[in-house]
Order: structure tokens, then C-alpha cells, then sequence
């Protein structure tokens, strides 16, 4: 790309260089012209026929020229100047005399006088079209450049794209494939307990919620595995599956207890529901999201009590989950980073949560994963949007 600029910029200069040279060129033979005219004025010898000139002494002349009075209201002689021969006299007059103010504003014309003292009349000169190709040709240039560079750089943002999705695909199913074994391990042992006698009450709950835990690790693996590959859609309860999410965590939301025994912080889980709604989902990967959201908003919770509301919506053939807390909120100047990798409020966050789920909700689901608000103090608002169909 730095090449390319350089390259660009020194066809650039070179061509202006040029451009400039031939403009100072075609400055000199319209003087040229003048001094000739001026010398045919002054020879008392002299016809002062102006057409011996262009015919004779100036034949090469590339460049259009207009000569007119010195009250600049009549044409004298033109040459390279096209313009219509057959209209009347006063209109190609007046066509003539604005081509010499056009011409006037790129170059100063050049006085014609008698005995330096005497304006006779001005020399009008323009550019040759050798000097406007010269002129257009690094905008040209440049614009190839341009193209170039872009492609270079679409190229390079792809493969890089391209390199970080398949490291991030192959640790993902490197992970599922190194859980797989110690899950294996623990489900056997999960089994063994289920038979140990004699069966107690608590050992029973013991090993039901050991078992709903390594059910929950196989979901996980199972999550890590499927990364890269297209999911199977199927259509889904929407509410009932938020409900499954909650009901797992309810029981793991950490919670503060007082010296007498009292419960001083608790976080409750509400979810509302408009009737039956249902949308096309991968079960486990919508989880993982649902997961997510719901650790970050109990994450940002400082109080002693803290709400966070499922409100599950469908009209118009979408399906809308807002998710709101009552948390810590986020900084304005914070909301565009939310879902950007590795930005975490947390000191030991890796911040890969709310970009793993907007990356599920978008490219597997074809849905959206917003941001709607949050405020410091007063908590944050999460929409998730799916199409029913």
C-alpha cells in the first residue's frame, strides 16, 4: 500500500512537471505570436498582413488562439479555436469572445502595442489538448492506484478474517474434543454414587444435581463442537426454553448471607411471555446466549437485591427478547466496544461472551443482537431479534 502511494504521487509530480514545461512552451511561441504581430505594427514598411504569421512563421501552433481588439469587443484572428461557421456573424463573435475570457482565466493574455505605448490588441491563448491529457492523466493514475490499493487491502482483511475464524473454529473443537474424555470419566462416577446404598435424601440431591451439572458440561462441549458448522434450526418454545436457562441458574446465583442466618443478597429471575412463541433455533447455542446474558447482567449487579426481566415478544413475523437488569450499567463512551473481543468490564473477564453470542444470534440464527440502553446506576437493556420463519 506504501509502495503503491509512492508510486502514485511521484507519476504525479513527474506529470505535472511535464505539464508545466509544455505550458511554459506554449507561453513562449504565443508571445512569440505577439512579437510578431507587435513587429508587423511598428514596420511602416510593413502591410501588417496578421495571416503571414499563422501561415508562415508560427505553422506549428497546437493551441488555440484568439486575437481580439484592444477593447477586447472584436475578434481579430483565431486559430485551433472550433465553433460553428455558420451562424450569424455577432453570435460567432460573441461564442469568440467568451472562449477568450475562458482563456483568460488560464492564462494572462499577452498585449500587442505600438511604440510601447499603445495598446493595439491581446493574444488569447489556451491549453493544447497534449497539456489537459498530461493534466488528467494522474488523476487516471491515481484512481487505478486506488482500486489496487483497495484490493489489496479487501485481500488482506480477508485472509486475516479468514485465519482468525478458522484458529478460532479449531480451538473451539480442540476444546469439546479435550472435554470429552474427563466427562466420560465423571458420568461413570456419577452413576457408581446413584448406586451406593444406603441412598439418603441428601445424597440424593447430591447426585442429581452433580448429574445436571455434567449434563450441562456435555452441552458445553457440544456448543464448542458445533462452531464452524452450519446448526440445525428447529422450531422452539421460546419462553420455555429461557425458563430451562433460569431454573438452572436459580439454584446457582450466588448469594450473600448474613451472620444471623439471612438472606442480603438475591437476585430474581422474572420472564414474561405473550402467549405462545415460537421461532426457528439451534436449542443449545441459543442457550449459550441466553447464558450469557444472563451471567453478564447478574455479574453487574452491586446491590443487595437485583431483578433481571425476560420479556418475550411476537408481531410481524419477529420474535424480540429483551433482557434487563438493574446492574452497575455501562458508560456511553463504553457502548460501541460491548461487542468487540477481549473488551470485558470484569478484571478477570475475557470478554468473548457478548461477541460469541451476537456471532450465534447473527450468522447462525440470521437474527440481530443489540445494545437498546443502558445508564450507569440504572441498569442495562439487551434486545435479541429472530425471524418466526
Amino acid at each position: 500500500m506504501v509502495a503503491g502511494i509512492l508510486i502514485a504521487l511521484a507519476v504525479l509530480f513527474y506529470t505535472q512537471l511535464l505539464a508545466q514545461k509544455i505550458q511554459k512552451r506554449e507561453r513562449d511561441i504565443a508571445g512569440l505570436y505577439a512579437k510578431s504581430m507587435e513587429y508587423l505594427a511598428n514596420d511602416e514598411n510593413s502591410s501588417g498582413e496578421y495571416g503571414f504569421i499563422f501561415d508562415q512563421i508560427i505553422p506549428q501552433i497546437d493551441f488555440p488562439i484568439i486575437a481580439t481588439d484592444r477593447e477586447k469587443k472584436e475578434i481579430i484572428l483565431t486559430k485551433n479555436v472550433k465553433y460553428d461557421s455558420t451562424l450569424p456573424p455577432d453570435k460567432i463573435n460573441k461564442i469568440l469572445l467568451e472562449r477568450a475570457r475562458e482563456m483568460a482565466e488560464i492564462n494572462a493574455p499577452i498585449v500587442v502595442s505600438y511604440n510601447d505605448s499603445i495598446i493595439l490588441n491581446y493574444v488569447h491563448y489556451g491549453q493544447s489538448d497534449l497539456v489537459t491529457e498530461l493534466k488528467m492523466l494522474p488523476v487516471f493514475e491515481v484512481i487505478v492506484a486506488s482500486f489496487f490499493i483497495l484490493l489489496g487491502y479487501i485481500g488482506f482483511s480477508y485472509i486475516k478474517r479468514t485465519e482468525q475464524s478458522n484458529i478460532w473454529v479449531g480451538l473451539s473443537r480442540e476444546t469439546a474434543h479435550q472435554l470429552g474424555t474427563p466427562l466420560t470419566s465423571l458420568l461413570g462416577w456419577a452413576e457408581m454414587l446413584k448406586n451406593v446404598e444406603p441412598q439418603t435424601s441428601e445424597l440424593k440431591d447430591i447426585t442429581e444435581e452433580i448429574s445436571n451439572d455434567l449434563d450441562k458440561l456435555n452441552k458445553i462441549a457440544g456448543r464448542f463442537s458445533k462452531i464452524g458448522s452450519q446448526p440445525k434450526l428447529d422450531k422452539q418454545d421460546i419462553a420455555g426454553v429461557v425458563q430451562k436457562v433460569a431454573d438452572y441458574f436459580e439454584k446457582r446465583i450466588p448469594t450473600l448471607i448474613s451472620s444471623d442466618g439471612r438472606v442480603t443478597k438475591k437476585v430474581q429471575l422474572d420472564i414474561i411471555s405473550s402467549g405462545d412463541v415460537n421461532a426457528n433455533i439451534n436449542k443449545d447455542l441459543f442457550e449459550w446466549v441466553i447464558e450469557n446474558l444472563m451471567k453478564n447482567a447478574i455479574d453487574a449487579m452491586e446491590r443487595k437485591e437485583g431483578k433481571i426481566v425476560f420479556n418475550i415478544t411476537g408481531s410481524n413475523g419477529e420474535v424480540h427478547i429483551d433482557v434487563t437488569d438493574d446492574g452497575k450499567g455501562i458508560d456511553s463512551k463504553f457502548k460501541k466496544d460491548v461487542f468487540r473481543p477481549g473488551y470485558s468490564t470484569k478484571q478477570r473477564g475475557w470478554g468473548l461472551g457478548l461477541s460469541l453470542s451476537k456471532r450465534i444470534i447473527e450468522d447462525y440464527h440470521k437474527g440481530k443482537l443489540v445494545l437498546v440502553e443502558s445508564m450507569p446506576g440504572k441498569g442495562t437493556k439487551f434486545r435479541i431479534k429472530l425471524h418466526r420463519n
